[in-house]
């Protein structure tokens, strides 16, 4: 049988060789040494193993520890990987997927470094080294696995361009090799082998496959609770009309036990994170992502997310259009495939544009999509089938597209891998100034969006640059009327005669508030802002602690998010002391989010402010 299907997998050993080649020569690797993989959300993601495994502590409360552990390897800026809840213990921001996936790793390095005279920290080179190249090898199989589904429906010919066009043209080639400890190239893996056991079941009605299938649903979902919608394979494979919902409903009650068997199975896997919860949070069911962005469902962000200069799936990964265009193929040529793809496919698609992040953080294109490519594989065979028997003309204008954009995206990712493209700053401007370049100079770079700090503090130092305003003062005399209410005090007060007065355990005043598209211009990408005022603390203010706040919720998620602790500023008792301080605005998740800027007062004295002066830098 192999032998007939040689050409399909000599394409999947020579995307097997790429993959691991382009890994060895990244420059990440050659000059990083895997010093830094467990970085980022990786580290939340990690964090479960060494806790529960090295430190004897799954609730997290050693802080002493785990800060020492981050100050020594620095995975990130800042410390935003775990939050503590109610009970006073702490826990990962993500759920334990990656962790059971990983342990076998974790063991191997374990084992090498009590072995060794590597720190036993769980995040010396050890650790480092095992755990991304675990990964790279639990993403090769969905390569196999893609190929044994495509070669049920094609010719070996058919299969092998597939997925020569699905890996080398798209950005999963490089989530495979380059950001393989993101989740979206293993779950990849996780769908093509969902795709292969779901027809396999149907074919052959053997419980085996049923418990694959459930085993495979279970762990997706745990990886990534959104992959939930990955039910709708197996749940309307071979449904497209009236009799075919009947005959499922039949075989299914017919094997009913095999529904159960695969339900069993699926809960078994997620055990290990009900367990967890329960001793962590007392609950065995818990919302572990309360701080992340969430999702704009009544707002999706479509059209960025398709044709955004910044980051987008046609513009990045524009042979993508083909498969999408195969799916108008499949209620044709195969249409007990069809509904579970246009079904998964819209849901997903309609998910991850309501993502508030819709720019995909930093990643070459839009990388939460890669997993769904071994969906879209079959509806992409489809098309290639479909050129295949077209004239000649038109066969070669095709395949000359497609051969194009593969070299594209291949060419945009060397040039993404060796800092050209950046991960996160890319606009219409910078894209055509490097366009198929090899090199860059300064000046092309000064295209880029501006350089975001991810840093828990930034510094305004170019203020010839840019041209200044004033967008808010209020020194809370009658002039400031919106201010005016029974915190006018005339007690104390720098500029006569009115100061704005917290009393004791008060904690909010008034906030002033802007929209960012009132802010910021449309053909501008930032604003600094500068914020100052005078406040007299009634007390040391160490005593009668607070902050400056400055960020710009959306929804309940506070973005960018700065506090500035005045106990920590240089402070005289009791006089008026005069705080400023400088803050970029962020990139915006809707234009219409308003930024927020208020005092958060937490002591228990009295707290007066004066002169609160909002100005904003815009670019000349």
């Amino acid at each position: 049988m192999e032998q007939k299907n040689n050409k399909s997998l000599i394409a999947a050993w020579a995307i097997v060789f790429a993959i691991l080649l382009a890994h060895f020569y990244n420059p990440r690797t050659t000059e990083g040494d895997y010093k830094r993989e467990l970085t980022f959300d990786t580290f939340s993601y990690y964090l479960y193993l060494p806790a529960t495994f090295i430190y004897d502590d799954i609730a997290l409360t050693k802080q002493d520890t785990l800060h020492a552990l981050f100050n020594k390897y620095e995975p990130s800026p800042t410390f935003y990987q775990i939050f503590q809840i109610e009970n006073g213990n702490w826990t990962p921001n993500y759920t334990c997927g990656f962790a059971m996936l990983w342990s076998p790793f974790f063991a191997i390095a374990h084992l090498w470094a009590s072995l060794s005279d590597y720190p036993v920290d769980g995040l010396s080179f050890p650790y480092q080294f095992c755990i991304a190249f675990g990964s790279i090898l639990l993403i090769l199989p969905g390569i196999f696995f893609v190929r044994k589904t495509l070669l049920r429906f094609f010719s070996d010919g058919v299969a092998a361009l597939t997925m020569l066009f699905l890996v080398l043209g798209t950005n999963y080639f490089h989530e495979a090799f380059d950001d393989y400890l993101q989740p979206h190239a293993i779950l990849f893996t996780g769908y093509a082998m969902l795709m292969y056991y779901t027809m396999l079941w149907h074919d052959t009605f053997k419980r085996k496959y049923a418990v694959y299938c459930g085993f495979l649903m279970g762990i997706m979902i745990l990886l990534r609770p959104s992959e939930i919608l990955c039910v709708f394979i197996p749940l309307l494979w071979n449904v497209y009309d009236k009799q075919s919902l009947l005959d499922k409903i039949k075989n299914v009650k017919d094997n009913f036990s095999h529904l159960l068997f695969a339900a069993l199975a699926a809960f078994v896997v997620v055990i290990p994170q009900l367990i967890y919860w329960k001793v962590v949070t007392d609950s065995f069911l818990f919302f572990s992502y309360q701080r992340t962005e969430g999702f704009d469902f009544l707002h999706p962000h479509i059209w960025n997310s398709l044709f955004s200069f910044k980051k987008s799936w046609f513009i990045y990964t524009p042979i993508i259009i083909f498969p999408l265009l195969g799916i108008f193929l499949l209620r044709k040529k195969k249409k007990e495939v069809y509904y579970p793809i246009v079904v998964f496919t819209a849901f997903n698609f309609y998910l991850l544009c309501s993502w508030a992040a819709w720019w995909n953080g930093g990643s070459y294109g839009m990388r939460y999509f890669t997993e769904s490519y071994s969906v879209l594989a079959l509806p992409f065979g489809f098309v290639i089938s479909a050129i295949g028997t077209s004239k000649w003309w038109v066969k070669s204008s095709l395949y000359l597209v497609l051969t194009a954009l593969t070299a594209l995206n291949l060419f945009q990712t060397w040039q993404y891998v060796n800092w050209i493209i950046p991960c996160d700053r890319m606009n219409w401007a910078y894209y055509k100034q490097i366009w198929l370049k090899t090199e860059v100079s300064d000046e092309d770079r000064s295209l880029m969006e501006i350089q975001r700090s991810i840093s828990a503090t930034e510094e305004f130092t170019n203020e010839q640059d840019y041209s200044k305003k004033t967008i808010g003062f209020f020194n809370y005399e009658t002039v400031n009327s919106e201010f005016v209410d029974a915190n006018r005090c005339d007690t104390f007060s720098l500029s006569k005669p009115y100061s704005y007065r917290y009393g004791a355990n008060e904690e909010w005043g008034p906030t002033f508030s802007i929209r960012y598209d009132n802010l910021v211009k449309e053909d501008k990408d930032h604003v600094w802002l500068r914020v100052s005022l005078d406040y007299f603390a009634g007390a040391d203010i160490n005593e009668n602690p607070a902050s400056l706040v400055i960020n710009m919720p959306h929804g309940d998620y506070l973005l960018k998010y700065k506090a500035f602790d005045l106990q920590k500023r240089p402070f005289k008792p009791n006089e008026w002391n005069h705080v400023v301080v400088d803050y970029m605005t962020p990139f915006p998740y809707m234009e219409s989010d308003k930024m927020e800027i208020y005092i958060w007062h937490r002591g228990k004295k009295n707290f007066y402010i004066d002169n609160f002066h909002i100005e904003a830098f815009e670019k000349k």
